[in-house]
């Protein structure tokens, strides 16, 4: 029987893998049947030009899965096996494609632009510790993270955002969800069931405690952040807030409020989730404090992230716990392992100690400042003068408002057809309540400079087009899509 697998020496999977994964298909796929004589491997290996070795191994491989059998002097034939009708088998390579949308302008912001990062700066202190530290990753992390992190975080979050806490309130996780995930279990201790959530918000956050079984409350947000009233109407004792940068509308919640929002934990006896979400990138005076550094009661848990001001893959991401919460915490918690890789710990925390990220910082507020101002200038000139820009001194996307009436979803739709990636206020918001205002959200964190303009630009058409069918009053949904 003449076989005949294609063999790609480009791959990292062995030669006689890519045997075993052909012979596989083939018997299981019914082309290779009960009882069906395998070439010998001195024929096999002719046949295919390749070493005897690579064929035995695949046999051998074979026989030990109990694909094929051998019969001493007569050669190898197919085993029974279970064959699968019309079921066709991709190779791996096939299976593991990235399903992720690409755009061609991409205002999506789930990703940096490669020039915001040195690596080169990070790969110097991953060096640090591989070269003087590397006894260390012998050993298991700390569940709560490493201790010098936790030290290095507590003194620079109290330098730079008037954090007061101790490191052993510190909880390092690799990213927000681990950590809101232990937070949703430690409520489920404490009979908290509802927790407010900022209407729009972070859906992520959301979609996380609803996993944990927290009943999630929409709560308004204003001009002046969260709905206080609200909370106290819906009469819940948890509350997710950004107040020194809401996402996505990049409200600033005022002093006055903050101190509205601690009494109102106090008297309710409840907790207040503070999600420090891009503070430290404010492109115009100095960042606000934490509300964190204003609460005298204890009610404050404040999560911060290094994702945003480093990049998406170093996910090192940590929370300070009121100590009340933090002995539940020691007392039921500390059995989940640490999600954060401990070189990436170190790392860090020597980052930070050698003002290396102080300086980052300061580089990609200059950065991101200029950014900004290139967006607003390419709105200006090419976007239709109904739809106005709204943007604060910090956060890294701008609010597209939307003439009253528009449908932000069908634009989103065109926007793709035409290689835009855009978010609608919308998608932000809850299932059971509609924007009283369509807004588009455009992020410029990853796209690229070279990009930014022209995709603004095509945005601008497609805006445009859209103003002209509306105008017309003609049927949107078939007109303006086609």
């Amino acid at each position: 029987m003449l076989l005949t697998p294609e063999i790609n020496y480009g791959l990292k999977k062995p030669i006689y893998m890519q045997i075993h994964d052909y012979l596989v298909k083939e018997m299981v796929e019914g082309r290779l049947m009960k009882n069906d004589k395998l070439p010998s491997v001195r024929v096999f290996s002719d046949h295919l030009a390749i070493s005897r070795n690579s064929v035995e191994n695949a046999f051998n491989q074979l026989l030990a899965e109990g694909y094929i059998i051998s019969e001493p002097k007569k050669g190898y034939y197919v085993a029974e096996i279970e064959v699968i009708k019309g079921k066709k088998i991709e190779s791996m390579e096939e299976d593991s494609k990235e399903t992720k949308q690409y755009y061609t302008y991409d205002f999506k912001s789930e990703y940096v632009a490669k020039d915001s990062f040195d690596f080169k700066m990070w790969k110097k202190h991953i060096n640090q510790v591989m070269n003087y530290d590397v006894d260390a990753l012998y050993e298991q992390g700390n569940p709560r993270g490493e201790h010098i992190l936790r030290v290095v975080i507590a003194k620079h979050f109290y330098r730079t955002r008037g954090v007061v806490t101790r490191p052993d309130n510190i909880v390092i996780g690799g990213g927000i969800t681990p950590l809101l995930t232990i937070l949703g279990k430690l409520f489920d201790y404490l009979d908290l069931d509802d927790i407010g959530m900022e209407d729009p918000g972070f859906n992520k956050a959301k979609h996380v405690f609803d996993y944990s079984h927290l009943k999630t409350i929409p709560i308004e947000v204003n001009e002046r952040g969260i709905d206080i009233a609200l909370l106290y109407e819906k009469k819940v004792r948890l509350c997710y807030v950004s107040p020194s940068h809401q996402f996505p509308t990049g409200t600033i919640m005022p002093v006055d409020n903050r101190l509205k929002l601690l009494n109102w934990a106090k008297k309710v006896d409840g907790y207040i989730i503070e999600d420090d979400y891009n503070a430290e990138l404010r492109f115009e005076g100095h960042p606000i404090p934490a509300m964190q550094s204003l609460d005298e009661g204890d009610r404050v848990i404040y999560l911060g992230s290094f994702s945003t001001v480093l990049a998406p893959g170093i996910r090192i991401s940590f929370m300070v716990l009121p100590q009340a919460l933090n002995q539940h915490y020691a007392k039921n918690m500390e059995y989940f392992s640490q999600t954060a890789s401990k070189l990436e710990q170190l790392a860090l925390s020597k980052l930070i100690e050698s003002g290396d990220f102080d300086r980052h910082v300061r580089k990609i507020r200059n950065y991101y400042a200029k950014k900004q101002g290139n967006v607003l200038k390419y709105i200006k000139a090419h976007v239709p003068k109904v739809v106005i820009p709204e943007h604060g001194k910090a956060g890294l996307q701008i609010m597209l408002k939307l003439p009253d009436g528009w449908d932000e979803t069908e634009i989103v739709l065109a926007c793709e057809l035409k290689g835009i990636g855009i978010s609608s206020l919308g998608v932000y918001r809850s299932i059971e309540k509609k924007p009283s205002k369509p807004y588009l959200i455009l992020g410029y964190r990853g796209i690229d400079e070279k990009r930014m303009e022209d995709g603004i630009k095509k945005l601008g058409m497609v805006l445009m087009m859209y103003k002209e069918t509306y105008d017309e009053k003609s049927l949107i949904g078939k007109r303006f899509l086609i």
